[in-house]
């Protein structure tokens, strides 16, 4: 009789696993001072935004010999093409771990002190957000997200997170601005 006690009152494994995860285990303080939580990016999402980003068409030369066009990869305006359109790429990854990789435990700050500076760095050449509308929540989020909260050292804990190697951190993190 008393044995059976002993097995009702023990805790089972699996639960303790899953209060310990629930006990705010996944909460980590990012390298900027901000609490959050880090999820998993799933790698299609990550895979379906950089696809939007196409490759420049290879550039053509007439080849006279052969009386035909052909192809010239190795142009340098062309190979200079392919390195922004890599780095398109990878700011994109990089945007979308920080945008669904995170969330801020106390959400995106009511004071927007935050916009102010970096209004400022528009004013100065340093910074174009003119594709955001500052009065938008999801836009207000992804900007909050992406230069204040967020910061480089971040990005690897995100990554590990989804499984995302270290080689892609890496050219993530070289698009990042410092």
């Amino acid at each position: 009789m008393e044995e059976q006690m002993t097995i009702q009152t023990e805790v089972s494994p699996v639960l303790q696993v899953v209060k310990e995860r629930n006990n705010n285990s996944d909460v980590i303080t990012l390298s900027t001072g901000y609490k959050a939580k880090i999820n998993v990016v799933a790698a299609t999402l990550i895979d379906d935004v950089i696809s939007l980003i196409k490759d420049p068409p290879v550039p053509m030369w007439r080849n006279e010999e052969k009386d035909r066009d052909e192809p010239n990869p190795g142009h340098p305006d062309y190979l200079k093409l392919l390195g922004e359109t890599e780095h398109k790429r990878n700011t994109a990854a990089m945007d979308t771990m920080i945008m669904f990789g995170v969330d801020l435990i106390d959400g995106v700050p009511e004071d927007d002190k935050w916009i102010g500076k970096l209004k400022m760095m528009v004013k100065r050449g340093m910074l174009d957000l003119s594709a955001y509308e500052l009065t938008d929540k999801d836009d207000k989020e992804f900007l909050f997200k992406r230069y204040i909260a967020v910061g480089v050292e971040d990005l690897g804990l995100i990554s590990a997170k989804s499984g995302i190697t270290s080689n892609d951190v890496k050219k993530a993190e070289d698009s990042f601005r410092s």
